[in-house]
């Protein structure tokens, strides 16, 4: 049975299952369903095998799902924490002036929060033995520590495909298939890299808050300027995100989004290897070689990073 509205508790639509028994969420593809799916980023026809986590921007549950998400700690004292802006100000250069800009961190009170990790569950193109095409995202356990995972896993896939229904786990219900990520999309690396992936990264930036839009030009015009020999942006749970990868340093540096996160150095050697994982076993497995933090100190320490990857090769 299809069902088309957000749950509250998923516990209710699986009164007819044994208690610990596995099951999956799933919709059968249809015209409709495939067309959502090819706008999330799925290949068109579909292929078994290949999986996606669905944008954030679908709705709440797919942002908990795709970013996780804060519990804001009310009962405790304020805390001092800082946001990047761009400030710009007019300055005089002989007679004339001139406009400059730089990023800045402003100091604001809030109630200190805690931040849970994206649940990660992605969604996958399978074949059922009858021939017909699911896509499914799971497995889960009928059990009480699954229900919060599994209910939010539900209501994320109305929000990107329209509806969901629970389906049986048995893996000889499934024909198998070989399991490829859909997370980044290399851009055309022309005769200069940098150069040719401005557009498409401009039109990232443009979809980001209008209060973030400055910090993250800054920030990716930072790294171009080292000219990186190849650029990649983020499909799917991973949109936002862009890696520029030099070959020299034997570096990839995976920039975030969120302009008060953090980004991360990986080793190129393990690059197609990364960009393969799933976003919960980027965070958990420690893949990378630094973390430089949001912070007036990210240059240099972009800058730190990048020079003793270039004497170490």
């Amino acid at each position: 049975m299809q069902i088309n509205r957000k749950t509250r508790n998923i516990s209710k639509y699986l009164k007819h299952l044994q208690p610990s028994e596995l099951y999956v969420l799933g919709l059968a593809v249809h015209p409709g369903v495939e067309g959502r799916l090819a706008a999330l980023g799925f290949d068109s026809p579909l292929v078994p095998g290949q999986r996606l986590l669905a944008p954030a921007r679908r709705g709440p549950a797919s942002r908990r799902n795709a970013e996780g998400y804060d519990i804001i700690h009310r009962d405790q004292p304020m805390e001092t924490s800082y946001r990047q802006v761009v400030w710009r100000w007019t300055q005089f250069a002989g007679r004339q002036t001139e406009e400059m800009e730089k990023l800045v961190d402003v100091p604001y009170q809030r109630y200190p929060r805690t931040h849970v990790p994206p649940y990660s569950f992605e969604l996958e193109v399978k074949v059922r033995g009858d021939g017909q095409v699911y896509v499914v995202a799971g497995p889960f356990s009928n059990d009480e520590a699954s229900v919060v995972v599994a209910t939010n896993t539900a209501n994320m896939m109305r929000e990107a495909l329209g509806g969901f229904e629970v389906l049986d786990k048995d893996p000889t219900n499934w024909v198998s298939a070989p399991v490829r990520r859909l997370y980044w999309q290399l851009l055309p690396p022309g005769k200069n890299p940098w150069q040719s992936a401005v557009p498409a990264l401009e039109q990232m930036v443009e979809r980001a808050p209008a209060g973030n839009q400055g910090v993250l030009r800054a920030r990716m015009s930072a790294v171009g300027e080292k000219k990186p020999d190849f650029v990649a942006i983020g499909v799917g749970g991973f949109e936002g995100y862009c890696v520029f990868g030099f070959v020299e340093q034997g570096l990839c540096v995976l920039e975030c989004p969120q302009v008060n996160n953090a980004t991360y150095v990986l080793p190129m050697e393990s690059w197609e290897t990364v960009s393969q994982m799933s976003k919960a076993e980027i965070l958990d497995a420690r893949a990378h070689k630094a973390r430089i933090v949001h912070t007036r100190a990210w240059f240099d320490a972009l800058d730190a990073v990048l020079d003793a990857g270039r004497k170490a090769a």
